[in-house]
């Protein structure tokens, strides 16, 4: 870590050296931990209750709309990848970080947490470039996308992504000694990702443009097919808009912020205000599993009907049993 250690000869630092180094030593370490343990404690619930909602919807499926559909086994798979975000990672750092600003010391091992972390963020982050894959042949092959895209190949592709993740995470505890060398491939790792993405979103909307160009010009003497077509593409564009922003806002500066701590010696001086961004940015990442239901699940209209379905009849299970009641006094009169 160049901007910390002040040179270049640090690819055999473990993650406690990365520790004292980079944060323990500074003059507000224990301001920083609390404010990280209170904002892990306010986004537990959060993310816990939207992706519980989520599952309860596809378990539950009471208009037998959502089980059909293979990108919704996805979603599944998503939401329990964030679940566990907000059962683990997020008390394990809201309990890690009070433990540093009430003793200065932590409880156990700093690779524990790493591999923890590791394992829950980037499976979801897998998991959203499994929904790009899955949007990008709905889009570009729309004919093929039933035979291409299959539930088994979806379970198949959700199996190895949990595997993958799972396995990377434990090698942070097999190569301790080398925290360096593998957050750098970690760092590069989900950069790849986060590109592949990008890159599917902007093939997405360059060919439904090229499509709608297409169909306009075939129907050009029909105003009312030229308007529905430009208002396809309009939303289009508007989803993978707001997709791309929450994507980019939850990500980027957690990358920015970890390439000027490891490669910018220039930095160095500035190393606490750093430090204090590297702790929001990472905060960040944690809240990406709260959007992800509202960006990929409660925005289709499948799952819009199943939750007003759910509430249509708490309400009317509320309606019945104080029509009950009333009646039960008028008897009692």
């Amino acid at each position: 870590m160049a901007a910390v250690l002040g040179h270049y000869n640090f690819w055999n630092i473990t993650s406690e050296q990365a520790l004292q180094e980079a944060w323990l030593r500074l003059e507000n370490v224990k301001p920083l931990s609390a404010t990280s343990s209170v904002l892990s404690i306010v986004m537990t619930p959060i993310i816990v209750l939207g992706n519980l909602l989520v599952l309860l919807a596809v378990w539950k499926d009471p208009l037998k709309k959502l089980r059909s559909s293979p990108s919704n086994f996805i979603l599944v798979s998503m939401a329990l990848a964030d679940l566990s975000v907000g059962l683990v990672v997020c008390p394990i750092t809201a309990y890690w970080g009070w433990v540093i600003f009430d003793k200065n010391t932590s409880p156990f091992g700093l690779s524990v947490i790493f591999a923890i972390n590791v394992f829950s963020v980037n499976v979801s982050f897998g998991h959203i470039f499994l929904l790009t894959v899955d949007r990008l042949f709905a889009v570009v092959t729309p004919l093929e996308y039933r035979f291409k895209i299959t539930n088994k190949r979806v379970l198949v592709a959700c199996c190895v992504c949990w595997m993958y993740f799972v396995a990377f995470g434990c090698s942070f505890l097999m190569f301790r000694d080398y925290f360096a060398i593998m957050v750098t491939i970690y760092n590069v790792q989900l950069l790849s990702i986060l590109l592949s993405i990008l890159i599917m979103y902007a093939v997405m909307m360059f060919h439904f443009h090229r499509y709608s160009k297409t169909r306009e010009k075939e129907q050009r003497h029909s105003i009312d097919s030229r308007l529905m077509i430009l208002k396809r593409e309009r939303n289009l564009f508007k989803a993978i808009a707001i997709v791309i922003c929450a994507f980019l806002i939850c990500y980027m500066p957690w990358f920015i912020v970890q390439l000027l701590i490891y490669l910018c010696k220039p930095c160095h001086p500035h190393l606490a205000l750093l430090m204090v961004f590297f702790g929001f940015s990472g905060t960040l990442t944690c809240a990406n599993s709260f959007l992800n239901p509202i960006l990929y699940s409660w925005r289709l209209p499948k799952f819009r009907e199943t939750f007003k379905y759910f509430w249509r009849n708490r309400n009317f299970g509320r309606l019945q049993v104080s029509g009950t009641a009333g009646k039960t006094c008028k008897a009692s009169l």
